[in-house]
C-alpha cells in the first residue's frame, strides 16, 4: 500500500515538474503614448524597460506588437503567451493577470487648451468638477475605450454612464491622436495622465497651448505594472520579469524613465510616494 502511494506521489510530482512551463519567448503588448526625446530619437518608458529586460533575459526571445487596451486585455483573458508592458493595476484585472509593479503615475488630469480652460467647471482651488463637466453638453470630451484612468476616475465615468458628454474612441494605440485633436480645437478636453502631456510637448512646440488640470477629489496615484496572463506560463514569465525588476538597478531604471516625463512640480508633489514605491520596487515582489 505504501509503495502504491509512493508511486502515485512520484507520478503526481513528476507530472507537476513536467508541466512547469518554459518561457522561451515573450510577446510584449505595447501601446503607451508616453514618449520623450533623447539623443537617439524618441523613446517610450516601455521601450526602455523591454530593452533592459531583453539584455538580462537573453535566453528568452522578445517580440513587440502594438496593441490598444481593448485588444491587449482580450489576448490576456484568452491566456495567450503575451505580457502587457504597462497596464493600470485594478482588482478586476488581477483576476485575469499576474502583475509586477513598474510605475506610480500621478492621477489622471483633464487636458484642455489654455484659452478654453475658463469654460470648464472649476473649484475655487482650480480643480475640475468632473461630474459637472461630464454632464455639460456644450463641452465635448474624449477618452479611450477599454482603458483605465484609475479607480477614482473609472468610478466617476461608470456613474455618468451613457449620459456623459464624452466620446469614447477605440484608438489604434492608447490615444496618441487625442492631444493633436485638442490643439486643432476638434474637442474641448480629454482625460489623460499629466506625464503624457509632458511627453507630447517633447515633440510638439505648440503643446504649451495645452494645460493639465487636476480633478477635484482625485488624488490617489495610479499603480501601473507588467501584466501576464493568469496561467502557469504567465506566472513563470512574471517571475522572470520581476526577478530582474526587483533589484536596485531595475528600480533605478524604472524611476528614471518615469521622472523624465514629469514636471519638477509634479515630481516634488509626489516625492514621498515615489520614494516609497521605488524603494519597494528595488526588491522582488513577494506575491503576484
Amino acid at each position: 500500500m505504501r509503495w502504491v502511494c509512493a508511486a502515485w506521489l512520484a507520478v503526481l510530482c513528476g507530472g507537476a515538474l513536467a508541466a512547469e512551463p518554459q518561457v522561451a519567448q515573450i510577446t510584449w503588448l505595447v501601446g503607451d503614448t508616453l514618449a520623450v526625446r533623447n539623443p537617439g530619437g524618441v523613446e517610450r518608458p516601455s521601450d526602455r524597460m523591454i530593452g533592459w529586460l531583453t539584455k538580462r533575459l537573453d535566453r528568452v526571445a522578445h517580440h513587440r506588437i502594438p496593441a490598444n487596451a481593448k485588444r491587449s486585455w482580450r489576448l490576456i483573458a484568452a491566456g495567450e503567451q503575451v505580457c502587457h508592458a504597462g497596464a493600470v493595476r485594478l482588482a478586476e484585472r488581477e483576476r485575469l493577470a499576474y502583475f509586477s509593479n513598474t510605475w506610480l503615475l500621478p492621477p489622471v488630469h483633464v487636458i484642455t487648451s489654455v484659452a478654453g480652460s475658463s469654460r470648464l467647471p472649476l473649484t475655487a482651488a482650480g480643480r475640475v468638477d468632473l461630474v459637472r463637466l461630464l454632464n455639460d453638453r456644450h463641452l465635448h470630451g474624449m477618452a479611450v475605450q477599454g482603458r483605465s484612468y484609475g479607480v477614482e476616475v473609472d468610478a466617476l465615468l461608470a456613474e455618468a454612464g451613457q449620459g456623459a458628454a464624452l466620446q469614447y474612441v477605440t484608438a489604434g494605440d492608447f490615444g496618441s491622436n487625442i492631444m493633436p485633436m485638442l490643439l486643432r480645437g476638434r474637442i474641448d478636453y480629454a482625460l489623460e495622465y499629466p506625464n503624457a502631456l509632458a511627453a507630447f510637448a517633447e515633440s510638439q512646440p505648440d503643446a504649451d497651448r495645452l494645460t493639465a488640470l487636476p480633478i477635484n477629489g482625485v488624488t490617489t496615484p495610479v499603480v501601473s505594472g507588467v501584466a501576464c496572463p493568469r496561467t502557469p506560463w504567465g506566472l513563470a514569465a512574471i517571475r522572470l520579469i520581476d526577478r530582474e525588476l526587483g533589484t536596485p538597478e531595475g528600480a533605478a531604471l524604472l524611476r528614471e524613465s518615469l521622472t523624465a516625463q514629469l514636471s519638477a512640480g509634479v515630481t516634488q508633489s509626489y516625492r514621498t510616494q515615489l520614494d516609497s514605491f521605488f524603494q519597494q520596487r528595488s526588491r522582488p515582489t513577494p506575491a503576484f
